[in-house]
Protein backbone atom coordinates (compact mmCIF):
# COMPACT_ATOMS: atom_id res chain seq x y z
CA UNK A 1 0.00 0.00 0.00
CA UNK A 2 1.89 3.06 -1.25
CA UNK A 3 1.07 6.71 -0.46
CA UNK A 4 -2.22 5.81 1.20
CA UNK A 5 -4.53 8.74 1.88
CA UNK A 6 -5.03 9.60 5.54
CA UNK A 7 -8.81 9.02 5.58
CA UNK A 8 -8.47 5.58 3.99
CA UNK A 9 -5.52 4.59 6.19
CA UNK A 10 -7.36 5.58 9.37
CA UNK A 11 -10.49 3.72 8.23
CA UNK A 12 -8.57 0.51 7.47
CA UNK A 13 -6.71 0.70 10.77
CA UNK A 14 -9.86 1.18 12.87
CA UNK A 15 -11.78 -1.45 10.87
CA UNK A 16 -9.01 -4.00 11.33
CA UNK A 17 -8.77 -3.13 15.00
CA UNK A 18 -12.51 -3.72 15.43
CA UNK A 19 -12.38 -7.06 13.59
CA UNK A 20 -9.40 -8.24 15.61
CA UNK A 21 -6.98 -8.35 12.65
CA UNK A 22 -4.40 -6.55 14.79
CA UNK A 23 -4.21 -5.21 18.30
CA UNK A 24 -1.42 -2.68 17.95
CA UNK A 25 -0.25 -0.10 15.46
CA UNK A 26 2.81 -2.23 14.75
CA UNK A 27 0.61 -5.12 13.68
CA UNK A 28 -1.38 -2.78 11.40
CA UNK A 29 1.79 -1.38 9.88
CA UNK A 30 3.05 -4.84 8.95
CA UNK A 31 -0.33 -5.88 7.54
CA UNK A 32 -1.01 -2.69 5.57
CA UNK A 33 2.54 -2.31 4.26
CA UNK A 34 3.00 1.27 5.43
CA UNK A 35 5.41 2.97 7.79
CA UNK A 36 4.74 3.77 11.40
CA UNK A 37 5.06 7.48 10.60
CA UNK A 38 2.38 7.26 7.87
CA UNK A 39 -0.07 5.55 10.18
CA UNK A 40 0.64 7.96 13.03
CA UNK A 41 0.14 11.02 10.82
CA UNK A 42 -3.05 9.57 9.29
CA UNK A 43 -4.54 9.13 12.74
CA UNK A 44 -3.61 12.70 13.66
CA UNK A 45 -5.72 14.12 10.81
CA UNK A 46 -8.80 14.13 13.04
CA UNK A 47 -6.95 16.31 15.57
CA UNK A 48 -6.48 19.15 13.08
CA UNK A 49 -8.91 22.11 13.22
CA UNK A 50 -11.92 21.62 10.97
CA UNK A 51 -11.31 24.92 9.10
CA UNK A 52 -7.85 23.72 8.04
CA UNK A 53 -9.13 20.41 6.74
CA UNK A 54 -12.09 22.13 5.09
CA UNK A 55 -9.74 24.38 3.12
CA UNK A 56 -8.81 21.40 0.89
CA UNK A 57 -11.10 20.77 -2.06
CA UNK A 58 -10.75 17.02 -1.42
CA UNK A 59 -10.16 16.30 2.29
CA UNK A 60 -10.20 12.59 1.45
CA UNK A 61 -7.06 13.14 -0.67
CA UNK A 62 -4.99 14.59 2.18
CA UNK A 63 -1.77 12.62 2.55
CA UNK A 64 0.43 12.04 5.61
CA UNK A 65 2.89 14.50 4.09
CA UNK A 66 0.24 17.26 4.15
CA UNK A 67 -0.60 16.49 7.78
CA UNK A 68 3.09 16.66 8.71
CA UNK A 69 3.50 20.03 6.95
CA UNK A 70 0.42 21.48 8.66
CA UNK A 71 1.54 20.32 12.10
CA UNK A 72 5.03 21.74 11.56
CA UNK A 73 3.61 25.12 10.49
CA UNK A 74 1.30 25.24 13.52
CA UNK A 75 4.20 24.36 15.83
CA UNK A 76 6.37 27.06 14.24
CA UNK A 77 3.92 29.95 13.76
CA UNK A 78 1.12 29.15 16.16
CA UNK A 79 -2.46 28.09 15.47
CA UNK A 80 -3.86 31.63 15.69
CA UNK A 81 -1.51 32.87 12.96
CA UNK A 82 -2.34 29.96 10.67
CA UNK A 83 -6.10 30.40 11.17
CA UNK A 84 -5.72 34.11 10.39
CA UNK A 85 -3.94 33.28 7.13
CA UNK A 86 -6.83 31.15 5.88
CA UNK A 87 -9.64 33.28 7.35
CA UNK A 88 -10.41 35.02 4.05
CA UNK A 89 -10.74 31.69 2.20
CA UNK A 90 -12.82 30.14 4.99
CA UNK A 91 -15.25 33.07 5.12
CA UNK A 92 -15.61 32.96 1.32
CA UNK A 93 -16.12 29.19 1.34
CA UNK A 94 -13.14 28.70 -0.98
CA UNK A 95 -11.82 25.23 -1.69
CA UNK A 96 -8.19 24.99 -2.76
CA UNK A 97 -6.07 22.31 -4.33
CA UNK A 98 -3.64 20.53 -2.04
CA UNK A 99 -0.72 22.56 -3.35
CA UNK A 100 -2.54 25.90 -3.01
CA UNK A 101 -3.92 25.00 0.42
CA UNK A 102 -0.48 24.13 1.79
CA UNK A 103 0.99 27.32 0.29
CA UNK A 104 -1.74 29.36 2.01
CA UNK A 105 -1.26 27.61 5.35
CA UNK A 106 2.51 28.14 5.20
CA UNK A 107 2.05 31.82 4.36
CA UNK A 108 3.62 31.55 0.93
CA UNK A 109 0.53 32.93 -0.81
CA UNK A 110 0.52 35.98 1.48
CA UNK A 111 4.23 36.58 0.83
CA UNK A 112 3.63 36.23 -2.91
CA UNK A 113 0.76 38.77 -2.83
CA UNK A 114 2.96 41.17 -0.88
CA UNK A 115 5.77 40.74 -3.43
CA UNK A 116 3.29 41.55 -6.21
CA UNK A 117 1.94 44.64 -4.45
CA UNK A 118 0.95 47.20 -7.08
CA UNK A 119 1.74 44.89 -10.01
CA UNK A 120 -1.47 42.87 -10.28
CA UNK A 121 -2.09 39.18 -9.75
CA UNK A 122 -3.93 38.23 -12.93
CA UNK A 123 -2.58 35.66 -15.34
CA UNK A 124 -2.24 38.25 -18.11
CA UNK A 125 -0.27 40.73 -15.97
CA UNK A 126 2.97 39.15 -17.23
CA UNK A 127 3.12 38.38 -20.97
CA UNK A 128 4.02 34.84 -21.91
CA UNK A 129 7.60 34.38 -22.99
CA UNK A 130 8.80 37.33 -20.88
CA UNK A 131 11.11 35.30 -18.65
CA UNK A 132 14.24 37.19 -19.77
CA UNK A 133 13.62 39.87 -17.14
CA UNK A 134 14.17 38.97 -13.46
CA UNK A 135 11.14 41.05 -12.47
CA UNK A 136 8.84 39.35 -14.98
CA UNK A 137 10.05 35.87 -14.02
CA UNK A 138 9.69 36.71 -10.31
CA UNK A 139 6.13 37.91 -10.92
CA UNK A 140 5.28 34.70 -12.78
CA UNK A 141 6.66 32.66 -9.90
CA UNK A 142 4.60 34.51 -7.26
CA UNK A 143 1.42 34.36 -9.35
CA UNK A 144 1.89 30.62 -9.71
CA UNK A 145 2.18 30.29 -5.93
CA UNK A 146 -1.03 32.28 -5.42
CA UNK A 147 -2.87 30.20 -8.04
CA UNK A 148 -1.59 26.93 -6.61
CA UNK A 149 0.39 25.93 -9.69
CA UNK A 150 3.53 25.36 -7.63
CA UNK A 151 4.76 25.95 -4.10
CA UNK A 152 8.52 26.21 -4.54
CA UNK A 153 11.30 26.97 -7.02
CA UNK A 154 11.62 23.35 -8.14
CA UNK A 155 7.93 23.06 -9.01
CA UNK A 156 8.05 26.34 -10.94
CA UNK A 157 11.19 25.23 -12.79
CA UNK A 158 9.50 22.00 -13.90
CA UNK A 159 6.31 23.77 -14.99
CA UNK A 160 8.10 26.51 -16.95
CA UNK A 161 10.96 24.29 -18.14
CA UNK A 162 13.50 26.76 -16.79
CA UNK A 163 16.55 26.54 -14.58
CA UNK A 164 15.76 26.49 -10.86
CA UNK A 165 18.74 28.78 -10.28
CA UNK A 166 17.34 31.39 -12.68
CA UNK A 167 13.98 31.37 -10.92
CA UNK A 168 15.55 31.64 -7.48
CA UNK A 169 17.88 34.43 -8.61
CA UNK A 170 14.99 36.29 -10.27
CA UNK A 171 12.96 36.25 -7.06
CA UNK A 172 15.95 37.28 -4.93
CA UNK A 173 17.03 40.03 -7.36
CA UNK A 174 13.54 41.55 -7.54
CA UNK A 175 13.09 41.46 -3.76
CA UNK A 176 16.51 43.07 -3.26
CA UNK A 177 16.04 45.81 -5.86
CA UNK A 178 12.59 46.65 -4.47
CA UNK A 179 14.18 47.14 -1.04
CA UNK A 180 16.79 49.61 -2.28
CA UNK A 181 16.08 53.34 -2.61
CA UNK A 182 16.18 54.62 -6.22
CA UNK A 183 15.92 51.08 -7.65
CA UNK A 184 12.43 50.28 -6.33
CA UNK A 185 10.16 49.19 -9.15
CA UNK A 186 12.90 49.26 -11.80
CA UNK A 187 12.11 46.69 -14.47
CA UNK A 188 15.23 47.07 -16.59
CA UNK A 189 17.67 45.33 -14.25
CA UNK A 190 19.16 42.31 -15.99
CA UNK A 191 20.34 39.03 -14.47
CA UNK A 192 23.97 40.13 -14.91
CA UNK A 193 23.45 43.38 -13.01
CA UNK A 194 21.11 41.82 -10.46
CA UNK A 195 23.57 39.06 -9.58
CA UNK A 196 26.23 41.69 -8.95
CA UNK A 197 23.91 43.32 -6.44
CA UNK A 198 23.28 39.92 -4.85
CA UNK A 199 27.05 39.56 -4.50
CA UNK A 200 27.17 42.99 -2.80
CA UNK A 201 24.44 41.89 -0.41
CA UNK A 202 26.31 38.69 0.42
CA UNK A 203 29.53 40.60 1.08
CA UNK A 204 28.12 43.58 3.04
CA UNK A 205 24.66 42.56 4.23
CA UNK A 206 21.24 43.99 3.31
CA UNK A 207 21.35 46.87 5.80
CA UNK A 208 24.77 48.18 4.69
CA UNK A 209 23.70 47.87 1.05
CA UNK A 210 20.53 49.88 1.71
CA UNK A 211 22.52 52.63 3.44
CA UNK A 212 24.90 52.89 0.51
CA UNK A 213 22.00 52.93 -1.95
CA UNK A 214 20.28 55.66 0.07
CA UNK A 215 23.40 57.83 -0.17
CA UNK A 216 23.96 57.18 -3.86
CA UNK A 217 20.31 57.86 -4.72
CA UNK A 218 20.98 61.53 -3.92
CA UNK A 219 24.46 62.01 -5.40
CA UNK A 220 23.99 59.88 -8.54
CA UNK A 221 20.40 60.66 -9.54
CA UNK A 222 20.06 60.09 -13.27
CA UNK A 223 23.28 58.08 -13.53
CA UNK A 224 23.37 54.93 -15.64
CA UNK A 225 23.20 51.51 -13.98
CA UNK A 226 26.83 50.85 -14.96
CA UNK A 227 28.00 54.01 -13.20
CA UNK A 228 26.01 53.12 -10.11
CA UNK A 229 27.60 49.67 -10.08
CA UNK A 230 31.04 51.32 -10.19
CA UNK A 231 30.02 53.51 -7.27
CA UNK A 232 28.71 50.53 -5.27
CA UNK A 233 31.89 48.63 -5.96
CA UNK A 234 34.05 51.44 -4.60
CA UNK A 235 35.56 52.26 -7.98
CA UNK A 236 34.57 55.93 -7.83
CA UNK A 237 37.32 58.51 -7.55
CA UNK A 238 37.06 60.65 -4.43
CA UNK A 239 36.60 64.44 -4.77
CA UNK A 240 40.10 64.98 -3.42
CA UNK A 241 41.49 62.96 -6.32
CA UNK A 242 40.09 65.50 -8.78
CA UNK A 243 42.26 68.33 -7.54
CA UNK A 244 42.38 70.13 -10.87
CA UNK A 245 39.79 70.22 -13.66
CA UNK A 246 40.21 72.75 -16.46
CA UNK A 247 38.18 73.28 -19.63
CA UNK A 248 40.02 74.85 -22.55
CA UNK A 249 39.26 75.50 -26.18
CA UNK A 250 40.35 72.90 -28.68
CA UNK A 251 41.81 73.41 -32.15
CA UNK A 252 38.47 73.57 -33.92
CA UNK A 253 35.66 76.03 -33.35
CA UNK A 254 33.45 73.16 -32.15
CA UNK A 255 35.84 71.61 -29.63
CA UNK A 256 36.29 71.95 -25.88
CA UNK A 257 38.93 69.95 -24.02
CA UNK A 258 38.59 68.85 -20.38
CA UNK A 259 41.93 68.43 -18.59
CA UNK A 260 41.82 66.40 -15.36
CA UNK A 261 43.75 63.84 -13.34
CA UNK A 262 41.41 60.92 -14.07
CA UNK A 263 40.21 61.29 -17.64
CA UNK A 264 39.37 57.58 -17.96
CA UNK A 265 37.16 57.82 -14.89
CA UNK A 266 35.32 60.97 -16.00
CA UNK A 267 34.79 59.52 -19.46
CA UNK A 268 32.44 56.97 -17.88
CA UNK A 269 30.18 59.87 -16.91
CA UNK A 270 30.26 61.66 -20.25
CA UNK A 271 26.47 61.35 -20.63
CA UNK A 272 25.93 63.01 -17.27
CA UNK A 273 28.38 65.80 -18.21
CA UNK A 274 26.55 66.36 -21.50
CA UNK A 275 23.22 66.69 -19.71
CA UNK A 276 24.74 69.07 -17.16
CA UNK A 277 26.25 71.28 -19.87
CA UNK A 278 22.92 71.39 -21.72
CA UNK A 279 21.23 72.45 -18.49
CA UNK A 280 23.77 75.26 -18.01
CA UNK A 281 23.34 76.43 -21.60
CA UNK A 282 19.58 76.60 -21.16
CA UNK A 283 20.06 78.97 -18.25
CA UNK A 284 22.67 81.11 -20.03
CA UNK A 285 21.11 81.46 -23.44
CA UNK A 286 18.03 83.53 -24.23
CA UNK A 287 15.58 82.93 -27.03
CA UNK A 288 14.88 85.56 -29.68
CA UNK A 289 11.44 86.18 -28.19
CA UNK A 290 12.95 86.85 -24.77
CA UNK A 291 15.50 89.33 -26.20
CA UNK A 292 12.77 91.15 -28.14
CA UNK A 293 10.68 91.42 -24.99
CA UNK A 294 13.58 92.97 -23.06
CA UNK A 295 14.21 95.49 -25.89
CA UNK A 296 10.53 96.47 -25.97
CA UNK A 297 10.45 96.98 -22.20
CA UNK A 298 13.66 99.08 -22.34
CA UNK A 299 12.18 101.43 -24.94
CA UNK A 300 8.89 102.11 -23.12
CA UNK A 301 8.49 105.54 -21.40
CA UNK A 302 7.67 103.96 -18.04
CA UNK A 303 10.87 101.90 -18.10
CA UNK A 304 12.96 104.96 -19.05
CA UNK A 305 11.36 107.03 -16.28
CA UNK A 306 11.93 104.30 -13.69
CA UNK A 307 15.51 103.87 -14.84
CA UNK A 308 16.19 107.62 -14.60
CA UNK A 309 14.64 107.79 -11.15
CA UNK A 310 16.73 104.87 -9.93
CA UNK A 311 19.89 106.31 -11.42
CA UNK A 312 19.25 109.66 -9.71
CA UNK A 313 18.62 107.96 -6.36
CA UNK A 314 21.86 106.03 -6.57
CA UNK A 315 23.98 109.02 -7.56
CA UNK A 316 22.28 111.58 -5.35
CA UNK A 317 21.10 113.80 -8.22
Amino acid sequence: MKKRKCVLTAFLYRDGLAEGKWATQKGAVDALGISQAELSLALKLDALPAELVGLFESPGEITPYSVRVIREVIARDGLDVVVQRIAQHVSAGSKLSTRAALATIKGQAFAAKRALSGRGTSETAVPKGSSDSPKDLSDRYHRGVIQGKWANYSGCARALDLSRKNIRDAVCITALMDSLPYFRGMGGVTFVVGRKFLAFEKAWGRQALQQRARHLSFVMKGASIENILWAFNGENVQPSDLARIRIRKGRGARQLIIDCNHADFLFRYRREFELAICSVLQRLTLSGETIAMFRWARDTPKFKAAFAKGYAARHGN
